[in-house]
């Protein structure tokens, strides 16, 4: 017999209840710099097309976030105490046709490896292992997507000089890196990006197999590899189109016209699946009435937009 869950104190309770109530849900307008280093590109298309529910806000999980944000702060105050100029924090950074998106953790100039050049800082808090690892293997081997990440400020910036920043949570100590910007990784990393944003179709999955290490833990493992059916938004709608030559401008087809952020989120009564994201093989399509039908993987005939209201 399995031991009985211990029920949380009321306390303890009602102050996570508090973090949760005071956290709005929200979903990324386009792929985050955090992420873009993603080994997995097909993950990185469902999130750009919203393919999974927002994960749930807990009293935890917020938690974390503050102490990060609380982290960076810290750390930024400490190059400044050193005579360090620190400025541009969380200041935009976009690329992509604003697909890509992120913040900056700094700018800095006079660092004292080299005071006359100016970095963009990137503040990073991990645990010990991780930070040992990083220590001994250096960050583009350690952390590709913290790589990634400052690769990409540099170049949205046009520096050619980052500052890794990292704070081990466990033992307080810091550890800081020079990187140089390479222009051929990002290029190529922002080429994939692109692909990946204005295709209709997923890139190929990272394994086939379910129980893949990679693949287990990822936000999007229901619907990639259980057939659970994608979340109902614009973005997962056979209509929906991204938009170039604005900042993650992004329309429907079926309406022509552009789509705000609640009006995506709510999606509209002539929804259709992209055929992409259903587990099943097309055998029809009813112009007329807006209706795709699939034979589904169990045998099952559905028809798509069959009961919309």
């Amino acid at each position: 017999m399995a031991p009985l869950p211990k029920p949380t104190p009321s306390t303890i309770a009602a102050i996570d209840q508090h973090y949760v109530d005071s956290c709005e849900d929200w979903d990324s307008l386009g792929i985050s710099v955090s992420i873009a280093g993603t080994e997995c590109h097909r993950a990185l298309w469902y999130e750009l097309r919203w393919a999974s529910q927002p994960e749930p806000a807990t009293g935890k999980r917020q938690r974390l976030f503050e102490r990060g944000q609380d982290d960076e702060d810290k750390m930024l105050r400490d190059l400044r105490a050193i005579g360090v100029e620190v400025w541009g924090e969380q200041e935009k950074a976009r690329a992509v046709h604003g697909f890509v998106r992120g913040k900056l953790d700094g700018i800095a100039l006079g660092l004292l490896e080299a005071p006359k050049t100016t970095h963009v800082v990137e503040c990073k808090s991990v645990n010990t292992k991780g930070f040992n690892a990083i220590i001994k293997d250096k960050v583009k081997k350690a952390k590709p997507l913290h790589h990634a990440q400052i690769q990409l400020y540099m170049h949205i910036l046009g520096l050619d000089r980052g500052f890794y920043y990292v704070k081990c949570a466990d033992t307080q100590e810091y550890w800081a890196e020079r990187v140089e910007y390479d222009v051929e990784y990002c290029l190529r990393l922002l080429a994939n990006l692109e692909r990946i944003i204005f295709s209709d179709a997923p890139p190929g999955k990272l394994s086939d197999d379910p129980e893949f290490f990679k693949c287990r833990f990822c936000k999007h493992h229901a619907v990639c590899h259980r057939q659970e059916m994608p979340r109902v938004s614009c973005r997962t709608c056979i209509h929906f189109q991204p938009e170039r030559g604005g900042d993650c401008h992004v329309s429907c087809a079926r309406w022509a016209k552009p789509l705000g952020v609640n009006e995506q989120r709510a999606a509209c009564p002539a929804h259709l699946f992209n055929p992409n994201m259903i587990d099943g093989e097309q055998i029809d399509f009813d112009e007329e009435n807006e209706v795709i039908v699939y034979r589904m993987r169990d045998g099952v005939v559905w028809r798509d937009g069959e009961t919309r209201e």
